[in-house]
């Protein structure tokens, strides 16, 4: 029952191809995961920047309401909250790339901390236990609560 050089090939070759279509396949899911990931991360991010627009905005319609009321004038009170929102402007058009920096180190840092979680959740079966994992020195190791 010995086979031909040639077959022996050709099932290596089939075998390589799908190897390779699977690893396809799983580098496509990785990638759809990601950037499911991203998008959650940026939805929930924006979701919480209009609400705290709109608290800071009600804030501010307050706060002018009562300087005009202080004042005796509505307009001085709105004069002095527009005054606010320039100067905050200014603060914040000058502080521009420590902004970007700041918000892009939040980004990576949620996205890492949720890779993290998954992958500890993952090492876990349903028992508690951790699964084994290869180590550098390639033993298994286990974790009994």
């Amino acid at each position: 029952m010995r086979q031909e050089p040639e077959e022996i090939l050709n099932q290596f070759k089939e075998r390589l191809l799908s190897y390779i279509g699977v690893k396809v396949e799983l580098f496509k899911l990785d990638a759809y995961e990601r950037i499911a990931k991203i998008i959650a991360i940026l939805s929930h991010s924006l979701i919480l920047m209009l609400l705290s627009l709109f608290l800071i905005l009600f804030l501010f319609f307050t706060l002018a309401f009562f300087l005009g009321e202080l004042f005796n004038r509505t307009y001085i009170g709105f004069f002095i909250v527009a005054c606010i929102y320039l100067l905050l402007f200014i603060i914040a058009y000058r502080m521009k790339k420590r902004i970007q920096t700041g918000i892009m180190n939040m980004i990576i840092g949620a996205i890492q901390e949720k890779e993290e979680e998954e992958d500890n959740d993952e090492t876990h079966d349903l028992s508690g236990n951790e699964q084994p994992t290869a180590t550098n020195d390639t033993t298994a190791t286990t974790d009994r609560r």
